[in-house]
């Protein structure tokens, strides 16, 4: 059976077609809904199968099988195995840099792991990890991403403006030879079919293809969880400034977890920062005009270090930017191990959660619920944009 790969430019038409009886989606042909490629898993061992009776469809170089159950891959030292469930006895070998790829028929999905996608999986076996690969259309694959990054019980408007955001997010996204975005907070969230809802699929129908623009130019449609009251103007969480993601009163009050505290044991802290000993002290050196750390400077018992305070913020995995500290005697801590000797710990206080800048989650809902709609929310967060279809045809 021929293979054809064909690879435009744009990362958007990927179009990948391995049989048109088994591979091809003739809605996405049909309409040029573009489809992109999520990476969802980097393992060393791996299993997927299908959800019901419906057997997997499976291709791996000339070997075609229509009636597979399910598939386990082991990464071992200098080999990937690779096993059908009704033959566990005979192993197969996969290459290096070799790929495979899976679909199934079943609406269902394909379970991969703990989780299940629709769509193609393709399976790129490097040297030392196994690159597992969501090829979709974005209209089905944003309906999940609408529920892994929102309580799909919020109102519909709010939903609607996520949808939106984060179909401009996905399509302005440079990607790599393998993929094109991440499943995790690295870009956006997406959790496969375990997330897509009635209300989901609503907000994302929608909004079908209604992108944002400035300048008839895609934005950089950023946006987070909670903001604390204020969002951040984007040269002052990064170098980057944007004309549209500039900072606006945030509504996020009612967030049940807008205040954070974490505690760091001097020993903790020793491992994370080895080079100057752990932190003795700490020195906020720039605030953003929101009370947001821009940089600030540790100082061990071996030295100091600069950070800014986004790459403080991932290296301590804080929720966010806006934090202040305190030193306390492990005396008045309530930790679960009590028996080492240490006598200082860290504590950080703080509020919001994510990077700040652009559309802040809990304030659509906010609005939202004050009647806003969509487009009333986008344009409150992104200053100077215009909202519409990202292509004619795929409208």
């Amino acid at each position: 059976m021929l293979t054809t790969i064909l690879k435009f430019t744009n990362k958007y038409f990927v179009i990948v077609f391995i049989s048109l009886s088994l591979f091809c989606n003739q809605n996405l042909k049909a309409s040029n809904e573009p489809i992109i490629r999520v990476l969802i898993s980097k393992e060393k061992n791996l299993r997927i199968r299908a959800d019901s009776n419906i057997p997997l469809i499976f291709k791996y170089k000339n070997i075609i099988k229509k009636n597979v159950k399910g598939i386990t891959l082991k990464k071992e030292r200098n080999s990937t195995k690779l096993f059908f469930d009704k033959n566990k006895s005979k192993v197969f070998e996969i290459g290096v840099d070799k790929g495979l790829v899976i679909k199934s028929n079943d609406k269902r999905g394909i379970w991969v792991g703990s989780k299940r996608y629709s769509g193609l999986i393709n399976i790129q076996n490097l040297k030392n990890e196994i690159f597992v690969v969501n090829t979709i259309g974005i209209e089905k694959y944003l309906t999940s991403v609408v529920g892994s990054e929102m309580p799909h019980r919020w109102p519909l408007e709010a939903l609607k403006a996520q949808s939106i955001a984060s179909r401009t997010y996905a399509l302005k996204k440079t990607g790599n030879d393998l993929y094109d975005i991440d499943s995790t907070q690295i870009d956006q969230v997406y959790n496969g079919l375990e997330s897509k809802t009635y209300k989901t699929n609503k907000a994302v129908k929608e909004t079908r293809s209604l992108i944002i623009t400035h300048k008839n130019k895609l934005i950089n449609a950023l946006f987070h969880s909670s903001s604390a009251g204020m969002t951040e103007n984007s040269e002052d969480v990064w170098s980057n400034k944007y004309p549209y993601l500039t900072s606006v009163k945030d509504f996020d009050q009612k967030n049940p977890k807008l205040y954070w505290k974490k505690i760091f044991s001097k020993n903790e802290l020793q491992l994370l920062f080895p080079k100057i000993g752990g932190i003795k002290e700490i020195q906020i050196l720039d605030i953003t005009k929101t009370g947001r750390v821009k940089n600030i400077k540790l100082i061990g018992n071996y030295g100091s270090l600069d950070f800014s305070g986004t790459n403080l913020r991932k290296k301590m995995g804080l929720k966010s930017t806006l934090f202040r500290f305190k030193f306390i005697k492990v005396d008045n801590v309530k930790e679960k191990n009590k028996s080492n000797n240490l006598n200082e710990s860290l504590i950080i206080s703080g509020m919001g959660a994510g990077h700040g800048v652009g559309m802040s989650q809990w304030g659509a809902k906010y609005l939202a619920m004050r009647g806003y709609k969509a487009k009333d929310i986008l344009e409150y967060f992104y200053k100077g944009i215009q909202i519409k279809p990202f292509k004619k045809i795929y409208k």
